[in-house]
């Protein structure tokens, strides 16, 4: 692995594809706010705790993405760190939020302590308990330090014959789902200019942004073939920037 373990301890304690943002979960962490991962106010370094269901392991080149994402957004003078934890599966056929809730605190190690901000990443073996024929979520951001992507159906949705690759369908949902915590749109973060999509909660407008709603729909997947990962527009990196954000 390109990225190894990082040891501390803390004692503190798609047819339709999408996301979903849910309530708050640690308690230790509920006091964390987008400013605190966009600044360097009170936190100096960013970990990222990654716990993956064994065969579910997210792609290399995914993670180094989610990587350059952050820090070309964050000002963390004392930088981006990202750990690895492989975990056995709660045999779980779908997720509830409360489900993901239980094996986050079964498996979470790092928690924020001192000037050190810690985010936390699962990727799951199955769905969410809300899917349905038409409607397959790829992740969720549920707490404001924790999102889970739901990487069965990830895998399921890319890498073959007409479907784009797993780094791609990976990368633009971890990176979408982060923008969530990062306070996008209108979600923790104000609006320097209004950009936001009412009609579909806390996303973008602009239908070329990663934070547009249709990112997470059917649509990604003609419109990532032959295409780029999408980026956020400059409403959204101007939002970033005036809560501290680069």
């Amino acid at each position: 692995m390109k990225y190894a373990k990082i040891f501390m301890i803390m004692v503190i304690a798609i047819g339709s594809l999408g996301c979903k943002k849910e309530d708050n979960i640690q308690p230790s962490a509920n006091y964390i706010k987008p400013n605190d991962y966009l600044s360097d106010k009170k936190y100096k370094t960013l970990i990222v705790e990654v716990n993956y269901i064994d065969g579910y392991q997210p792609t290399d080149e995914a993670i180094k993405n989610m990587k350059n994402f952050l820090i070309e957004r964050l000002n963390k003078p004392k930088g981006i760190k990202i750990g690895w934890n492989k975990i056995a599966s709660p045999r779980k056929t779908s997720y509830s939020v409360n489900d993901i809730k239980a094996l986050e605190k079964s498996t979470r190690k790092h928690y924020p302590m001192g000037d050190i901000l810690v985010m936390h990443v699962l990727f799951l073996d199955n769905g969410y308990v809300y899917d349905t024929d038409n409607t397959k979520y790829l992740g969720i951001a549920y707490g404001p330090t924790s999102m889970a992507i739901f990487q069965k159906t990830v895998a399921d949705y890319s890498g073959g014959l007409g479907q784009p690759s797993n780094e791609m369908l990976e990368t633009t949902i971890i990176n979408h789902e982060i923008g969530h915590l990062l306070g996008l749109v209108n979600n923790g973060t104000p609006m320097l200019n209004h950009h936001q999509d009412t009609a579909h909660g806390n996303h973008c407008n602009d239908e070329n942004c990663l934070m547009y709603y249709a990112t997470e729909t059917t649509d990604i997947i003609g419109n990532l073939l032959g295409n780029n990962i999408p980026q956020l527009d400059q409403h959204c990196i101007n939002d970033l920037r005036g809560n501290g954000g680069k």
